[in-house]
């Protein structure tokens, strides 16, 4: 089950232990915020426009709406803990404490990856999502209450931790490519145009071969699923702000077919373009 695929949920944690290599199948995105505890094993970890390489005992923190895929790095075994929530969630909390922001430390590329942390601190996150997953199945107020207190515990804590490790100038963990950088740059501009991987090489005079690989060894994903993970960000925009038609936002968005548009949107997202915008609209009459 995947939480960003369930919309319905507004909290969801899992744990899970895997006795060998695991690649995402695609990328995905969701409107929550993502809590990822790796507690064995390294993993390459790629969000937005960067990719990162996570260890045991690393944190990921990903912001809401930002596309994020994992993939494995060597054949061993891996687990870890996710807590994928709407800040909606801790709506009351929020409420009782309007001058503390929960929230906005999560999607900034500097707080991607907190691994300064010590083997102390690492045991106390643990500590406090092993809590929060011991009352999964219980049923009550009370136990309610609990686990929203204890994930805006955990929140402060990692943000107090983020804070920490830019203080100390810790290693952001990002992998960097100084031609990868410049493509993605020429992406993010021209998403809406007609990109290949034989046009984009002749851009910068490499062989389509060497970017190829150059691409997936860096971030982790092929250069057509980093060329639709930005197209489908767009695409989302357009879907949520206007009244533009499925088949003009794929236009818009640089999808040269709107069948094509429709699969690539439901396999990132979980909905179709027109579910996203019937949910999404939904939610958005609700909170006003």
């Amino acid at each position: 089950m995947d939480c960003g695929y369930s919309p319905e949920l507004d909290f969801y944690i899992e744990k899970i232990d895997r006795n060998n290599a695991y690649e995402m199948a695609t990328f995905h995105t969701h409107h929550k915020y993502e809590i990822y505890y790796e507690i064995e094993g390294t993993r390459r970890y790629f969000i937005e426009d960067a990719a990162y390489v996570v260890n045991a005992g690393s944190v990921v923190l990903i912001g809401e709406n930002q596309i994020h895929k994992t993939g494995t790095i060597g054949d061993g075994p891996s687990s870890r803990i996710a807590i994928i929530f709407r800040p909606e969630y801790l709506q009351e909390i929020c409420n009782s404490f309007a001058d503390v922001d929960f929230f906005d430390f999560l999607g900034k590329r500097g707080n991607h990856l907190l691994n300064s942390i010590s083997v102390k601190q690492q045991n106390r996150i643990f500590a406090m999502m092993q809590q929060m997953m011991s009352l999964q199945g219980e049923e009550g107020q009370d136990v309610k209450a609990a686990n929203k207190m204890m994930l805006a515990t955990l929140l402060l804590y990692l943000k107090h931790l983020c804070q920490m490790q830019r203080e100390r100038g810790g290693d952001s963990g990002r992998v960097s490519n100084r031609i990868i950088d410049q493509i993605q740059s020429y992406i993010s501009l021209h998403y809406a145009e007609k990109l290949t991987l034989t046009g984009i090489a002749e851009k910068f005079y490499i062989s389509p071969y060497y970017l190829s690989r150059l691409f997936k060894k860096t971030i982790n994903l092929s250069l057509v699923e980093y060329i639709n993970g930005i197209r489908i960000k767009a695409a989302q925009s357009l879907i949520e702000k206007t009244d533009d038609s499925i088949a003009d936002v794929a236009g818009k968005t640089g999808f040269m077919t709107t069948a094509h548009f429709r699969r690539v949107f439901k396999d990132a997202t979980g909905f179709s373009p027109q579910q996203y915008r019937q949910f999404y609209r939904k939610i958005s009459k609700s909170e006003g």
